[in-house]
Parts: C-alpha cells; structure tokens; sequence
C-alpha cells in the first residue's frame, strides 16, 4: 500500500466539525438505487435545517460482498460514505477529499488511490520516470515528489564520471 490510512479523515471526524460548527444543520440522504448486488446513496447537508438549498451534496456506491464489511452492511457503509463525501465537498475534507473508510474500499477492492489534489504534477512524474524511480510515482505527495526528484538528481551527480 503507498498511502498512510491515518492521514484521512473518517466519516465519524467529518460529522463531529460539521455538527460542531452547524448544531442547526441538517443532513439528508436518499437511497437512489439498490438490487441484488450494489447500492448507490446521494446526501445532503444544509447549514441550517430551514435553508432551501443545500450547501453540497455527495454520492457513494457499494457493492455487496461475499465477506467483510460489504457481506452484511453494505447499504450502511453506503449511506455513510454518501454523507462524507458530502461533507468533504464542501470544507470538511483535512486536506484530503476521500475518508479513511473510501480508502480502506481501496485497500479492499485490491486497488491503488487515484491522485489527488496533493498529488505530483505531470513533469513530476515525467521527471520521476526518467531519473528511473523504482515504484508508482502518482502515489507520492508533491513534497515528496520534489523530495525524491533531489535524492535521484544527486544520486546521478554523485555516479557521474568527472
């Protein structure tokens, strides 16, 4: 795994601040679709329970599995993931949009992250591949990028016949 699961926020986080900064708020969710296999849930969340509008939306899909979490709560582990991907839509995402639970989906689904925000840019990455760094550069941060872009650079230099 290239990424550090305590470094995202859980869903439980991102309730607590929403509800500490917005005891009048209100959220709402919806189940869209079920069958035998999947579940897709939209949420909502309002600043305040009588605004009109709300302040962002969110939507998850689960997948019914044969074991763990997904084998007998999928609709929950649904919902709940609906309400903090809306809430990370809006402010409470800690630097980073997916929760822990998403990313702990990745893990399960035998998958790797898809780069976020935080991620290295392109010419980082070109850079990464062409100083020949061993491993998956879109699982780095930025710093980190920049970071291991300096240790090959001076690794080269330190090879290089004078």
């Amino acid at each position: 795994m290239a990424f550090d699961l305590s470094t995202y926020a859980t869903v439980e986080e991102r309730l607590a601040l929403f509800w500490a900064a917005n005891p009048d708020g209100r959220i709402w969710t919806e189940l869209v679709r079920m069958d035998d296999h999947a579940v897709l849930f939209r949420a909502e969340v309002y600043r305040h329970r009588d605004d009109p509008l709300p302040t962002a939306t969110g939507f998850a899909y689960e997948e019914k599995t044969e074991r763990g979490v997904n084998a007998t709560s999928h609709v929950e582990n649904c919902e709940t993931s609906s309400i903090g991907r809306c809430l990370s839509a809006w402010i409470y995402q800690s630097g980073k949009r997916p929760s822990r639970e998403e990313m702990e989906k990745v893990v399960r689904m035998g998958g790797a992250p898809a780069p976020s925000g935080d991620g290295p840019s392109d010419a980082q990455i070109k850079l990464l591949r062409s100083l020949r760094y061993q491993g998956d550069p879109r699982a780095l941060s930025k710093r980190d990028a920049s970071a291991e872009i300096d240790r090959l650079k001076a690794a080269q230099t330190a090879e290089a016949p004078f």
